[in-house]
């Protein structure tokens, strides 16, 4: 399976999936996916798939090259719905099609099913997040207690 660089963050991308099949390179860092052509066509409905290649392979390029075979990427509008569409980009080289965090979900809402359980639980900025307001906590002389588990949507500050 070829390894693969995000092209958002740099960091190394795990990969799922094999040759039948297809890839799926998936970055634990930004949640970008790198999905395949082979893997696109096993998982993508036709009809979204073909709107969705229309979108980005008539599009411009996207400044750089594909994480896995080195082609063109470039970039186009793919409408998501009525009224609204997203950029997304994909390699004129091999045909795999690289989605920004959350971006393969109107074409493939099944993808939480295939994501590491790390991706599905609170994001890595959320519990960032929630250090963040501990330390400022304790930096203003009124802790707040924040662990890993708590909504921090819902922490308001500590009592005085």
């Amino acid at each position: 399976m070829p390894e693969a660089t995000c092209p958002c963050c740099n960091s190394e991308m795990d990969a799922h999936g094999d040759v039948v099949a297809g890839h799926m390179h998936h970055c634990s860092y930004c949640f970008g996916i790198l999905a395949s052509d082979r893997w696109l066509n096993g998982n993508i409905r036709q009809t979204s798939l073909r709107n969705l290649r229309n979108g980005v392979f008539n599009g411009k390029s996207a400044g750089y090259r594909c994480p896995t075979c080195q082609g063109e990427m470039v970039k186009g509008p793919v409408p998501t719905s009525k009224d609204s569409s997203m950029e997304i980009d994909g390699c004129l080289k091999c045909g795999s099609i690289w989605f920004d965090n959350r971006e393969i979900e109107p074409f493939f809402p099944e993808i939480q099913d295939l994501l590491p359980e790390s991706d599905k639980s609170a994001s890595r900025w959320d519990k960032a997040l929630g250090t963040l307001v501990g330390i400022a906590g304790l930096l203003s002389g009124s802790p707040a207690v924040i662990d890993e588990d708590t909504d921090i949507s819902q922490a308001s500050d500590s009592e005085e």
